[in-house]
């Protein structure tokens, strides 16, 4: 009951399009605060959302990625308010490369520092608290969900729209093309997608290596050409790969979906991830079609599909909930 009281304040006041003011009178308003801590890369000064009054609450490290948000999307403070009220302490990571339009590797440790200092705070229960993200920031969640500094104290880890690995994104990338239901099919990349792998990867690469990448004819070719880059590039590579590091993530719940007709990254990526996670225990991914890329607001259907998605939706997330509780 406990579990579905948290989830059920949490979808009703994440959804714009439901009806949540009788949420705002029955829960407190969320404190606000600055919360400082050090990663190995920087001092990082970060804004925490908790609820009200005393004890020891659920926590959460949210990794919101390079999209679908931006630093003002009033989304952004309505999925910390939403966390709040459901009892969480809710702490936004931020990433200085992912606002970049680029990806390091060193962001999945900073994750990691983020977490394990969220851990130290006298109103965090840390047996019931974990890591969430979306898009590039579910990604990196799953890569710091495999660090040794917090493997071992992570209830769960969850991410939408993640990708799976950089060696097939990028692929997909340079071959505009993508896979779907067992076979191929092109793939008009979304700009900034091909933005930050352009950004990712330039500094990593000779001249004749960029051209040879960005020049392939198909994703056979830009496969081959990935595979003879350098070792150090492709170390870079496999460091940004979570399905490299699946068996390092030994969190008991592993909660992930993907919009279905996903542009920016494609659901192929969060299949594999599926499809490598099979058969282990606490894991759930469903897909979804109800958002664009995560956003809940882009997309109208009908009251019945809507009904429908919204239950499939409930369900998905109910197994970190139930973490919680």
């Amino acid at each position: 009951m406990r579990a579905h009281a948290r989830e059920l304040t949490f979808v009703l006041k994440v959804l714009p399009t439901l009806p949540s003011g009788f949420v705002d009178r029955v829960t407190g308003s969320p404190i606000i605060e600055e919360a400082r801590y050090r990663t190995p890369s920087r001092d990082v000064t970060a804004l925490l959302y908790r609820p009200p009054g005393s004890g020891r609450r659920p926590a959460m490290v949210l990794c919101l990625g390079v999209v679908p948000f931006g630093v003002d999307h009033p989304q952004v403070p309505r999925l910390c308010d939403a966390l709040a009220r459901a009892g969480f302490v809710a702490l936004i990571h931020w990433s200085e490369t992912m606002r970049d339009r680029r990806l390091e590797p060193q962001d999945a440790e900073d994750i990691a520092y983020a977490y394990a200092s969220l851990l130290e705070r006298d109103d965090v229960d840390a047996s019931r608290s974990g890591l969430y993200g979306t898009c590039v920031g579910g990604t990196f969640a799953l890569l710091a969900a495999a660090h040794p500094l917090i493997r071992d104290r992570l209830r769960f880890v969850g991410a939408f729209a993640p990708f799976s690995s950089m060696w097939t994104l990028a692929r997909d990338i340079v071959s505009c093309s993508r896979e779907r239901d067992g076979g191929t099919e092109p793939w008009a990349v979304d700009p900034l997608t091909r933005e930050v792998f352009v950004r990712t990867v330039n500094h990593l690469l000779s001249p004749a290596h960029a051209r040879d990448i960005f020049e392939a004819p198909d994703a056979a070719s830009a496969d081959a050409v990935l595979r003879a880059l350098p070792s150090s590039a492709r170390d870079r590579l496999d460091a940004m790969s979570p399905i490299l590091h699946l068996t390092d993530i030994h969190a008991p719940c592993i909660v992930f979906g993907h919009d279905r007709d996903d542009l920016v990254i494609p659901i192929g990526e969060s299949r594999r991830l599926a499809a490598a996670l099979a058969g282990r225990h606490g894991v759930s991914f469903t897909e979804y079609a109800m958002f664009q890329h995560a956003d809940p607001t882009k997309r109208r259907l009908a009251p019945l599909a809507f009904v429908r998605e919204l239950t499939r939706f409930y369900g998905s997330l109910y197994p970190m909930f139930r973490m919680t509780a």
